[in-house]
């Protein structure tokens, strides 16, 4: 679950981007805040894991409320949306400098939101799912971070593990579970079970239940990518 705070002094525009938020259900609004000071002490307090945040605050400048969210001890910053309607380059550069995950201009599509949503998970499923990385990864989640377009199927492939799944995959034509997989491949369940489940977010395969007589369903995954180059 990612939690996400809201800093933004006009509450019909909270209560909208509450509602974007919401429509994911690994996102949690965690609460809302009119003040930087506010912002500040929830920061402190709940410990967000995602900050939507509006420049124009009452009580001080977003990026100087920023700036100091970024002086919190290692662990303790959270990623931060900066949703505004300050069009100028200098807010954008400094933003940007201060580490800024997005940058979203008022007014806005809410769909835009969304997506943006959708890429900042992709990019934790992908820091969440190994414990070390490779240029290519760091590539791609610094991409994805940024707000930018991943050809998620030629980045997918430049992973060994990855890539031999697929393979598999592709090879047996029908939908196969974690165990299946990790017998064809001489690999741990765990692990099978684990790529598995981040491919399905990358829709890189699709997962399909297969309900038996009793006990809980099986995760079956099928291929989605075709080639494999």
């Amino acid at each position: 679950m990612i939690r996400t705070l809201i800093i933004e002094d006009d509450f019909r525009v909270a209560e909208i981007n509450a509602a974007y938020v919401a429509k994911d259900p690994d996102f949690e609004v965690i609460g809302v805040a009119s003040t930087a000071a506010r912002g500040y002490q929830m920061v402190i307090e709940e410990k967000p894991d995602l900050v939507l945040l509006d420049l124009y605050l009452p009580d001080e400048h977003g990026l100087e409320l920023f700036a100091r969210l970024q002086q919190l001890p290692r662990g303790s910053k959270p990623d931060v949306f900066v949703i505004t309607a300050a069009r100028d380059s200098q807010s954008l550069k400094d933003a940007v400098q201060l580490g800024a995950a997005t940058y979203i201009v008022k007014p806005f599509n809410g769909n835009e939101l969304i997506e943006r949503l959708r890429t900042y998970k992709s990019a934790q499923a992908r820091l969440n799912s190994a414990s070390e990385i490779s240029q290519e990864d760091a590539d791609a989640t610094v991409a994805l971070l940024r707000g930018n377009k991943v050809n998620v199927e030629e980045s997918a492939t430049r992973n060994p593990t990855t890539a031999l799944i697929l393979a598999c995959l592709q090879e047996n034509s029908k939908a196969m579970s974690a165990s299946e997989v990790a017998g064809e491949l001489g690999i741990g369940r765990a692990t099978a079970q684990r790529y598995l489940t981040q491919m399905a977010d990358r829709k890189l395969v699709a997962l399909e239940l297969q309900y038996g007589t009793a006990g809980r369903p099986i995760n079956n995954y099928k291929i989605v990518v075709k080639e494999i180059n």
